[in-house]
């Protein structure tokens, strides 16, 4: 049986993002995670918050967590160069469960 890695990662879109760019970045995401033979489960859009402080010269944040299984170990720090390179994202954070 294959051991089964679980992670959580939460993204922080700037609100005023339009939706094709938070589906392109989710969406590039996704195939960046294949190569890791993993998946996105579930996208769960946890609504607009407002930040305690100001993240990129943004008061408000577009909350998004995701589920993700894989088969093998992610690599964090290239999904970490890809998120930080994203103009979309103002902060996102990866936990491994």
């Amino acid at each position: 049986m294959k051991k089964v890695f679980d992670y959580q990662v939460v993204v922080v879109f700037n609100p005023k993002a339009e939706e094709k760019n938070r589906e392109k970045v989710l969406a590039k995401l996704g195939t960046m995670l294949a190569v890791f033979e993993a998946k996105i489960n579930s996208k769960e859009q946890l609504g607009t918050k407002e930040l305690t402080y100001l993240i990129k010269k943004q008061n408000k944040g577009d909350f998004w967590k995701l589920k993700i299984t894989a088969t093998k170990p992610l690599d964090i720090k290239e999904i970490n160069s890809y998120l930080n390179r994203e103009i979309d994202v103002i902060r996102y954070l990866i936990l491994k469960e």
